[in-house]
């Protein structure tokens, strides 16, 4: 795996990561390409067909997420794979976290990102479902 793509994933989750802590669903909504799709923890499908809807599904997750009692969260082993010249499938595992560090959640999740221009852009996210 070359070392500078991986670097360039990893910097986009950390990027993506701390954009999340700001609890901003229209900042959180530009790291998704208009069309994507998610497939969450319970299983359940969502396929966003606008800006808008990114913005208010991903407010309420950020929300979701200070209700149980995260105030940040971290990615560890991240995964890189290309699947093309501008695609490539990340997996990582979650773990949001409380102001001591300790752990509210963790999942394992996969993205397939795109860079259909200058930056990339998550098109797939998958939650891995037990």
């Amino acid at each position: 795996m070359p070392q500078p793509l991986v670097d360039e994933i990893s910097k986009f989750f950390d990027d993506y990561n701390r954009t999340f802590a700001e609890r901003d669903g229209a900042a959180i909504s530009m790291f998704y390409f208009v069309p994507s799709v998610s497939m969450r923890g319970d299983g359940s499908t969502h396929c966003f067909q606008s800006r808008e809807e990114l913005v208010a599904f991903f407010q309420e997750v950020s929300d979701r997420y200070e209700r149980e009692g995260a105030s940040g969260a971290r990615f560890l082993d991240l995964a890189v794979q290309p699947i093309g010249g501008r695609s490539v499938l990340a997996t990582l595992e979650w773990q949001n976290t409380r102001s001591d560090g300790s752990v509210v959640r963790k999942w394992r999740q996969s993205y397939n990102l795109i860079r259909p221009d200058d930056r990339w852009q998550i098109f797939v996210s998958t939650f891995h479902v037990e």
